[in-house]
């Protein structure tokens, strides 16, 4: 993994945490407990904070750029899917973010969301807790509840996610060619 301190910023990262030796993470970055970051995944915390809460999962390519005008704030088993990129202010608890989708600034996805796959939120979009938003721009789909067979499917999705975190330290190496 790769790690940087930027001027007297310094990445505070979970013991539990995993993070990819090709992931990279600057700046003013926090990242809680059984955090899942998978490869090529950039976390660059150089113009304002990031706050990733525990047992969230961050997949493959996904890109997180702070703000100078906020706080970027993960909540807790946040999925979030392949080469997303990540602008926004808030992800609240149990939300989820399709591969490919895109936040951009200031936007807010409410507790229990779900952004569908390469789904653009606009500018200051707010989503309300437990509903589908899909599309480009993204609008509202349908309403889920904490009961609904896809965010049960997803939290199981994201319990193999915690388990990765605790399973790559000691397993994962290198394979010379």
């Amino acid at each position: 993994m790769t790690i940087y301190a930027l001027g007297d910023k310094i990445p505070e990262i979970a013991v539990s945490a995993y993070i990819h030796p090709q992931a990279s993470i600057i700046g003013d970055v926090k990242i809680g407990s059984r955090v899942f970051v998978a490869p090529m995944v950039s976390i660059r915390g150089d113009r304002g904070s990031i706050i990733i809460g525990d047992e969230t999962n961050i997949q493959d390519g996904v890109v997180i750029h702070s703000d100078p005008r906020f706080v970027t704030k993960i909540g807790r088993r946040v999925n979030i899917g392949h080469n997303a990129s990540i602008h926004s202010e808030e992800i609240e608890d149990h939300a989820a973010i399709g591969m490919g989708a895109v936040l951009m600034l200031g936007s807010k996805v409410a507790e229990g969301a779900l952004i569908g796959n390469c789904a653009l939120l606009h500018d200051r979009t707010i989503t309300e807790p437990y509903k589908v938003y899909a599309g480009v721009p993204a609008k509202y789909m349908r309403d889920l509840n904490p009961d609904d067979p896809t965010m049960r499917a997803i939290s199981i999705y994201v319990d193999s996610y915690i388990e990765n975190a605790e399973f790559y330290p000691g397993n994962i190496r290198v394979i010379d060619e």
